[in-house]
């Protein structure tokens, strides 16, 4: 059992990346506009990064000097999501926004608390990735067989109905 969990731990990572890139291009090709700005937030601030930073030669780039670039990304994402999620005519984008607002939650704790587990931050960082991904893959699977079985529909919340709370 311990060597099947070090072969997992030691692939973890690019198969998530293989994952979200194969994701990418089935939503590209079957998904539609709210899946498309998940995949593509979710690639741009999760897995490109990490490629541009090995590129970079800026080795363990989640510590270190730049580790307030992953902050920032995490806010970044946290906020697009949040705004397809409120946007979007799907329910599963604000479970993904949720997970990511544990992701900044955890790096707000990690600020504020000296003496916190580099595990636990390590988890609640990296961990909602995982779950993000799945319900990315579930969300677009749901949409392909929702528009086979019913045909196109609306991708975007009506604009009156979402504009209602803005005081005028």
């Amino acid at each position: 059992m311990g060597e099947l969990l070090e072969l997992f731990n030691a692939y973890r990572a690019p198969i998530q990346h293989l994952v979200s890139f194969l994701l990418a291009a089935a939503t590209w090709r079957w998904g539609g506009a709210p899946e498309r700005w998940l995949i593509g937030v979710f690639l741009a601030t999760m897995v490109v990064p990490i490629y541009v930073a090995q590129w970079l030669g800026l080795g363990a780039f989640e510590i270190g000097p730049y580790a307030s670039a992953i902050v920032i990304l995490d806010l970044v994402a946290a906020a697009m999501f949040v705004g397809v999620a409120l946007n979007a005519n799907r329910n599963y984008p604000l479970w993904i926004a949720g997970f990511q607002l544990v992701a900044v939650g955890a790096h707000l704790v990690r600020a504020m608390v000296d003496s916190i587990s580099p595990l636990a931050v390590a988890i609640l960082v990296i961990g909602p990735s995982y779950c993000q991904l799945l319900l990315l893959i579930g969300g677009f699977v749901r949409h392909t067989e929702r528009q086979r079985r019913f045909g196109p529909y609306r991708e975007w919340r009506l604009g009156a109905q979402t504009a209602r709370w803005w005081p005028s």
